[in-house]
C-alpha cells in the first residue's frame, strides 16, 4: 500500500535509537524526507547513513537537546532556514527517571515539564501555520500506557504525558478543519533501551530475579511477549499517511493488549 508520504518532510525527535529510530525508519521506507533529531551527532550520523541505504527520500539530521530553551530556539531557526516548512512532526523524548510521587522533588517535576511538554508546544507553534496554510499536516506524540493506567514508580511521566495528551486532543479540535491531524501513539512494553532501564528499576524494588520479573511481565501481556520497535514504527507511519486523514484526536495503543481499559 502506498501511504502517500513520498516527499513529505518529517521531523522525528529522539530518532537515533529506540522508538524514534523505528518511526524514522518506517517513514524513510515510504520515501518521506526524514530529519532525524537528537542530542548526539555521532549516533545521528550513523542512523542517517543507515536509513539512506533504505530510502530514496532525503535523509538528514539536526543536533539539539530539547531540554535546553536556547538550543530549541536555535533548532527552529536552523530548520526553517534549511527546510522551510515541516509536514510531519513526531514528538518523542526519553522519559524521566523512575520515582514515586512522594520521592519526586520539585526540580524533577519541573524537569519533566521541560522535557515532555514544552518542546511539543514550541515545535507545534513553529510549524502549524504552514501546515494549516497548505491544508495538510501530521503531528504525533509518543506517550505511554500511563495516560490511561498510571504506572507505578513513573510519577512524572504519568502526570506530564497525560497533560501532553490532553493538550494534543484540544489542539486536534482546533486544526482538524485545516487538514491537520493530531494524535498520540502509546507504547506498551517494547524492546528498547528505555524498557530495559525501567525493568531494572522495578526488579530492584520488587526483589525478584530478572527471570521471575520477565515471566510475570509476559503473563500480563495477552500477546505473551514484548513488542518489536518496528511494530511501533509501522503504527506511527500509518497515522502519518493519507489513508489516516480522518483519524485525529486519538491515542493509538501499541501494547499487545496489555491495557485493561476498553478505550
Amino acid at each position: 500500500m502506498d501511504l502517500g508520504l513520498k516527499g513529505k518532510k518529517a521531523l522525528v525527535c529522539g530518532a537515533s535509537k529506540g522508538l524514534g529510530y523505528a518511526s524514522a525508519e518506517a517513514l524513510a521506507m515510504e520515501n518521506a524526507d526524514v530529519i532525524l533529531l537528537g542530542r548526539e551527532e555521532i549516533t545521528l550520523k550513523e542512523a542517517s547513513l543507515k536509513l539512506k541505504k533504505q530510502s530514496s527520500g532525503n535523509i538528514s539530521y539536526a543536533v539539539c537537546d530539547l531540554l535546553s530553551e536556547e538550543q530549541r530556539k536555535a533548532l527552529l531557526a536552523d530548520l526553517k532556514e534549511r527546510f522551510g516548512s515541516i509536514d510531519i512532526i513526531i514528538h518523542n523524548v526519553g522519559g524521566p527517571k523512575a520515582s514515586a510521587v512522594e520521592d519526586t522533588t520539585l526540580e524533577a517535576w519541573n524537569e519533566g515539564f521541560q522535557r515532555l511538554f514544552l518542546p511539543v508546544v514550541e515545535l507545534n507553534h513553529a510549524f502549524l501555520p504552514q501546515m494549516k496554510k497548505q491544508g495538510w499536516g501530521r503531528i504525533i506524540t509518543v506517550t505511554s500506557l500511563s495516560v490511561v493506567e498510571p504506572i507505578p514508580m513513573l510519577a512524572v511521566s504519568n502526570a506530564i504525558r497525560s497533560a501532553s495528551t490532553a493538550m494534543s486532543k484540544t489542539l486536534s479540535d482546533e486544526v482538524a478543519k485545516f487538514g491537520v491531524t493530531v494524535n498520540c501513539v502509546a507504547p506498551g512494553m517494547i524492546a528498547t533501551d528505555r524498557s530495559e532501564e525501567l525493568m531494572k528499576a522495578r526488579i530492584a524494588k520488587s526483589g525478584q530475579s530478572k527471570e521471575e520479573y520477565e515471566a510475570d511481565l509476559k503473563k500480563s501481556i495477552p500477546a505473551a511477549r514484548l513488542g518489536r520497535p518496528e511494530e511501533y514504527g509501522a503504527a506511527v507511519c500509518f497515522l502519518c499517511s493519507q489513508q489516516a486523514s480522518y483519524i485525529t484526536g486519538s491515542t493509538l495503543f501499541v501494547d499487545g493488549g496489555k491495557r485493561r481499559s476498553t478505550y
